[in-house]
């Protein structure tokens, strides 16, 4: 809550606490001491609602006391401090002490207060008992009063207010209930009877507050005389007042809603008010030199209201015989009789002396919206760098870019405008600072892919990033460090990264709050190879459970002598930070996707990731996987390249069919042949039990050794199937599954199925027509697309999971794949293959669910994707990629899977 400008009157509310004895001389010297002082008290909730309101107290107190010494420099004055809350009343503090009133701020606590409403009262009670005679008790709350209703309380109150002539001032920023609530109407009560105010505010409204304490206040002791205090309850009303004193003005103070206020004086006529204030919580009217007689006071108004009249004598202490005793920048006024010294506009002082107030010191003592200067009993206000004032003198925002002569941007820049501000862009494909643009040749790829161009004004330049970089050495950035707070916000250009932390950007999804940043940065991806030139790559951070919440592009590049280089921009938020995988700490380590970096005889080196180390080529073999609609054979080149062996060439019997590297560089030469005799070589055996396919894989392969010499390898292969299973063979017996004819336009038909197999093969297929399983027995789930022409799509399960019946919307299910990705949460699922081929795999161990259930149903919704046109493999590390679908989703069922007898009871 802001305080300030209830300070500033404040400080004039002490100046009427002095006699008219006190004055100091022209160099600041007291010529007499006061006789006579009375205190400021301060009545202070500190209930745990108020910490605002006390902190802007603290903040403006030491200001206070400079403008109370400034006004009344010869005055002895006491400070008092009442604290309050419920249930506590106290302590209380005294003082004279300028220095320890400022530590009594100071210590202020706001903290506890229960419920709304506090011990007003007591705190009221407590600060009267404890103040001079003619003090002012200036209560600060934002609640109404518990202990309104303690009649020997309230009596106290009246009696102190009455033999003491104190007044009570209320500044209250909140209440409990509305202002009918007798908790809020004994604040009206009190201010009332001791010629006070109650001021129930909004916060910008407290400057005009101020201005009402400003003028009301600032007056010396014993020079006022209560002239008529009345409240009334709404309705027209008319009051009777005696002046018999000669008065230099009457002040007439209203509290509530007044619809007409009339004056009359002793001549009959109307006087003139000059109105100081009018506000909906009071407004303050002056009558200057009143005459003696009987005036009339007419109002009307709505609801409570109150009205007060003082005549006041002198306006400050400084009264002088001789106005030649005023200071130079001091008016010397007369009012009945009596000269005083006033200080002009601008400045503060008892009037013999007078010194400048910097009024941009201090927001509320100034109204400009824009840049305060301070003059010499005055100021002046200039708006600031991109303001201008309107007809109101107020700063208002300049639009640069309405104007190019005021933007002076390019004309091909674009100009974006701002409070006080603006900037200038140059379009894309362009270099410059929106002030000049030119192409950018770097965009149009003027330098060879394993060159990074750079722009200058009027060139550019190519260089080679493995040359020319940064390096980057922290050991904090490794993944196998903890909590942090580190920020990459800074970096901009090419990077390389060494020490112990790692010398490569991790590949995987990186634990939130890991590598000592709280959002952790990995490349999605697979780094180049040497000889791949400059690839861009996406980069993610891991972020709320999201492995990528935030993604951007980086460009990398595979350097000789194995390390690789990074153009890095900052992160877009702190904290955030690029991550290292400390699997590779030597530089001499650039391993293929199906490797990874070990130490082997002191040395790190690359090896196969899942696949036993080979010492000669009797070693290597081929992985098999017999499948019912096809053969797939592959061999890892990983094995060979530690014998230092590269393939050159593969094929099967028949050469036309060769062997082809994988897609992602995964290090795998692969071979499919289709399940049917004659095919690629295929050769058929039938035992009449079996039908077995045999062939062989033809590997030819060269040595990056001192001696060169060829090496053709001869690996044979084979595939057996018992003849009760369907595939291009007549058989009797069919495997249990659920398939659905599709229609695609312009392609063609296709059948799709679902099938359980019994082992991870996928080569026997469950032939029953129930299916009996027990919860230790492992589900192998088969998705397959089958068309008379080959095509270019692939399945995509999107949506797999299980009921306890044949009914799809059961509402008890159990998810096995969800959004295309398996469920991490029962680690017996396994996806082996999902959006990659016109057949998707996966695996679960057999369950039963809780409840009277003995049977399982399978369901999966499912998709196809033309691989040739999208990406149709997903990823499950956090990066949103939906592919296009060629055709609505479709649904495939199986079941029922009958539980075995031995399975545990729910």
């Amino acid at each position: 809550m802001n305080l300030q400008f209830l300070i500033i009157y404040l400080s004039l509310l002490c100046g009427w606490s002095f006699s008219a004895t006190s004055q100091a001389n022209h160099n600041g010297e007291c010529i007499s001491q006061a006789t006579e002082s009375s205190s400021l008290t301060y009545v202070v909730d500190v209930s745990g609602s108020m910490g605002d309101d006390l902190y802007q107290l603290k903040l403006v107190n030491g200001w206070l006391l400079d403008r109370v010494s400034a006004r009344f420099p010869c005055g002895v004055r006491q400070y008092t401090m009442v604290e309050f809350n419920d249930p506590e009343i106290g302590p209380t503090q005294i003082t004279s002490s300028r220095k320890e009133f400022g530590d009594m701020f100071e210590n202020l606590d706001a903290d506890g207060g229960g419920d709304c409403p506090e011990l007003a009262m007591g705190g009221i009670e407590l600060g009267l008992e404890n103040s001079p005679d003619n003090s002012v008790i200036m209560v600060l709350t934002d609640a109404s009063a518990k202990d309104y209703d303690n009649d020997t309380l309230i009596n106290n109150i009246y009696s102190l207010i009455s033999s003491k002539n104190s007044q009570v001032l209320f500044l209250i920023t909140g209440l409990c209930n509305g202002l009918d609530d007798p908790q809020f109407l004994i604040y009206r009560d009190i201010a009332h009877r001791s010629f006070g105010h109650v001021f129930q505010i909004r916060l910008s409204d407290m400057s005009k507050v101020f201005h009402y304490l400003d003028f009301t206040l600032s007056r010396p002791v014993g020079t006022s005389t209560r002239l008529l205090s009345v409240e009334y309850n709404g309705g027209s009303n008319s009051e009777q007042i005696n002046v018999v004193d000669l008065f230099g003005k009457l002040i007439l103070m209203t509290d509530g809603v007044i619809s007409t206020f009339l004056i009359v004086g002793p001549d009959g006529n109307s006087a003139a008010m000059e109105t100081i204030v009018s506000e909906k919580w009071g407004s303050v009217y002056v009558v200057e030199n009143p005459g003696t007689g009987t005036w009339r006071m007419n109002t009307k108004g709505r609801g409570r209201y109150s009205v007060t009249v003082e005549g006041l004598e002198a306006t400050n202490i400084s009264v002088t015989i001789n106005c030649a005793e005023c200071h130079p920048n001091a008016t010397c006024r007369e009012f009945s009789g009596r000269k005083e010294c006033q200080c002009n506009d601008g400045l503060i002082g008892d009037g013999f002396l007078c010194e400048d107030i910097d009024e941009c010191a201090y927001s509320w003592s100034n109204n400009c919206s824009g840049i305060c200067i301070n003059t010499y009993g005055s100021y002046r206000c200039q708006c600031a760098y991109g303001y201008t004032k309107n007809s109101l003198d107020i700063c208002v925002d300049i639009d640069e870019c309405s104007d190019r002569n005021l933007s002076l941007c390019h004309p091909l820049a674009s100009c974006t405008n701002y409070q006080g501000n603006f900037s200038c862009t140059c379009p894309y494909g362009y270099y410059g600072d929106g002030r000049h643009c030119e192409p950018n040749e770097c965009m149009t790829g003027v330098c060879s892919q394993d060159m990074a161009c750079v722009k200058h004004r009027g060139h550019f330049t190519c260089f080679d990033p493995c040359s020319q970089y940064t390096i980057l050495d922290d050991p904090w950035r490794s993944i196998d460090s903890g909590y942090g707070y580190k920020c990459d916000s800074a970096l901009s250009g090419w990077y390389r990264f060494t020490g112990t932390g790692g010398i490569r950007i991790a590949e995987m999804c990186v634990s939130g709050w890991q590598c000592n940043t709280l959002a952790p940065m990995w490349i999605n991806g697979t780094h180049p190879l040497e000889g791949e030139g400059i690839v861009n790559l996406t980069v993610c951070a891991h972020w709320n459970g999201d492995c990528c919440y935030w993604s951007t592009n980086v460009q990398v590049k595979a350097c000789p002598g194995g390390y690789h280089v990074y153009n890095i921009n900052g992160v877009p938020f702190c904290t955030s930070a690029y991550c290292t995988d400390p699997a590779a700490k030597k530089d001499t380590c650039s391993c293929a996707e199906d490797e990874e970096c070990r130490m082997i005889h002191g040395n790190y080196t690359c090896v196969c990731k899942n696949k036993p180390e080979v010492y000669d080529i009797e070693d290597v073999g081929l992985d098999i996987d017999c499948g019912a609609q096809e053969i797939r054979v592959s061999l890892h080149t990983c094995q060979l390249r530690s014998l230092h062996l590269f393939v050159t060439k593969s094929h099967l019997l028949d050469s036309r069919c060769v062997g082809n590297k994988e897609r992602n560089n995964t290090g795998v030469i692969l071979a499919t042949i289709p399940l049917q005799d004659g095919a690629c070589g295929n050769h058929l055996i039938n035992n009449g039990t079996h039908a077995t396919y045999k062939n062989t894989m033809f590997v030819q392969m060269e040595t990056d050794q001192i001696i060169i010499r060829n090496y053709k390898v001869q690996l044979e292969f084979s595939c057996s199937y018992p003849l009760d299973l369907q595939l291009s063979l007549d058989t009797s017996l069919k495997p249990v599954v659920s398939s659905v004819i599709l229609n695609i336009e312009g392609t063609g038909q296709f059948k799709a199925e679902m099938v359980l197999y019994k082992d991870e093969n996928y080569a026997f297929p469950y032939y029953d027509n129930e299916v009996t399983l027990s919860t230790k027995a492992t589900l192998y789930v088969a998705v397959t697309l089958k068309a008379e022409t080959s095509h270019t799509y692939v399945v995509v399960m999107k949506n797999c999971f299980a009921t306890p019946t044949r009914n799809f919307y059961d509402p008890v299910k159990y998810d096995i794949i969800k959004n295309k990705c398996p469920n991490r949460r029962d680690g017996t699922v396994s996806v082996k293959e999902n959006g990659v081929s016109a057949q998707g795999l996966f695996s679960v161990q057999m369950f039963k669910f809780v409840g009277d259930y003995g049977t399982v149903y399978l369901h999966c919704e499912t998709s196809i994707c033309d691989a040739a046109r999208y990406r149709c493999k997903p990823s499950c590390l956090g990066l949103r990629s939906n592919f296009p679908q060629v055709d609505d989703p479709f649904v495939l069922k199986y079941g029922p899977i009958i539980l075995s007898n031995d399975q545990p009871s729910s």
